[in-house]
């Protein structure tokens, strides 16, 4: 069997631990995460490693981030956005405006702040060709010690790595935030997530969103209706669909459900469940797909994959650092790296854990 293995270097941000209260964005109870160590797979032992992109260490984060986005173009991986204050408190600068880039051919360099844009969290970013497109979030109008404004974006703004300029797509039908995207071929997927209005009623999405980045004129297209209403989720493309995972349902629930959309049917299909006790295993989870390996790593330090006949999640072992709401990105032809996010016990991380797929 092949099994993954894993960095063992972590460092944390000093931020209050995490706790999720009821409704917008705190969830109780609790769940008590598992001690982390060395763990085994099904029957090869996990090796502890050093990071490797030729055995160099990723630079830790300048500040600890959750609900962010991020994606890789060429040799660098971009990061976006996200929550940079105390859990469960938002204001106007607790949300990062800054587009940071490592550089992975000088990984142990620190990042760099290539531009500038709006405050956000709860936004989703994704790469094609050179380009960056950052969809959505909320934006915190309100100032610290102040009552919660949150506002869900409709904006979706595109950031060309190579000639450092900032420009805009046709806007979101809607403000949405706390949802993902993925791109199969030239078509971003937009999923899930809520619309926020301030003292308004909350709105949760039951429909995804489609756009062909290479179409003369894109335009957004509505999917047909899914068979959910989820937030804080996992959006990726595998094998030429959607998957879905994970997340929170609008009765605040969280769960380990998985749902595919087919792009050539347009239909949605039932996935099969995250492995798991409970629902927080699929709540602020992330995931990607490496040559053909879905992957995807979750609060309690989970790895799981799909299986071959996508009928069941296979276990892979513990990271090291139990994260959530982070991103998982491809580094080399057989790793991939956990950036940002939280645990609640130990708030959030400021240095990425590299997972090697052997």
């Amino acid at each position: 069997m092949k099994a993954l293995h894993y960095s063992y270097r972590s460092r944390f941000a000093t931020l209050p631990a995490f706790a999720f209260l009821r409704g917008a964005f705190l969830l109780a109870p609790l769940v008590a995460l598992p001690l982390l160590g060395k763990q085994v797979f099904a029957d090869e032992p996990v090796t502890a490693e050093q990071p490797t992109l030729d055995q160099k260490v990723l630079a830790d984060l300048p500040f600890g981030i959750t609900s962010f986005g991020a994606a890789r173009v060429a040799n660098r991986i971009f990061v976006y956005g996200g929550h940079i204050g105390n859990a469960h408190s938002y204001w106007d600068e607790s949300q990062s405006n800054e587009l940071m880039s490592l550089d992975l051919n000088a990984a142990s360099k620190p990042w760099q702040v290539v531009a500038t844009g709006k405050r956000l969290q709860g936004l989703a970013m994704v790469a094609h060709g050179t380009k960056l497109i950052c969809i959505g979030g909320f934006q915190a109008r309100n100032k610290k010690g102040e009552e919660h404004d949150l506002h869900s974006a409709s904006d979706v703004d595109v950031y060309d790595t190579e000639t450092a300029t900032w420009t805009q797509l046709p806007s979101l039908p809607q403000g949405r935030s706390s949802h993902d995207a993925a791109i199969i071929g030239d078509t971003v997927y937009v999923v899930g997530g809520w619309t926020l209005s301030g003292n308004e009623e909350t709105h949760w999405h039951q429909k995804a969103l489609s756009m062909d980045l290479g179409a003369e004129h894109p335009q957004w297209t509505e999917l047909p209706v899914q068979p959910f209403e989820r937030r804080a989720l996992a959006a990726v493309e595998h094998l030429g669909k959607l998957y879905v995972i994970g997340g929170m349902n609008s009765d605040g629930a969280p769960t380990r459900e998985c749902e595919i959309y087919d792009p050539k049917s347009k239909t949605w299909s039932k996935g099969p469940e995250m492995d798991g006790q409970d629902g927080m295993a699929g709540f602020g989870a992330s995931g990607w797909s490496m040559n053909g390996r879905l992957i995807v790593s979750n609060i309690h330090g989970d790895v799981q994959e799909l299986a071959k006949d996508g009928a069941t999640w296979l276990d892979r072992g513990k990271s090291n650092d139990a994260r959530f709401f982070h991103r998982l990105l491809p580094l080399t032809d057989d790793s991939l790296v956990a950036i940002g996010g939280a645990s609640m016990e130990s708030g959030k991380f400021l240095t990425p854990e590299v997972i090697t797929a052997k």
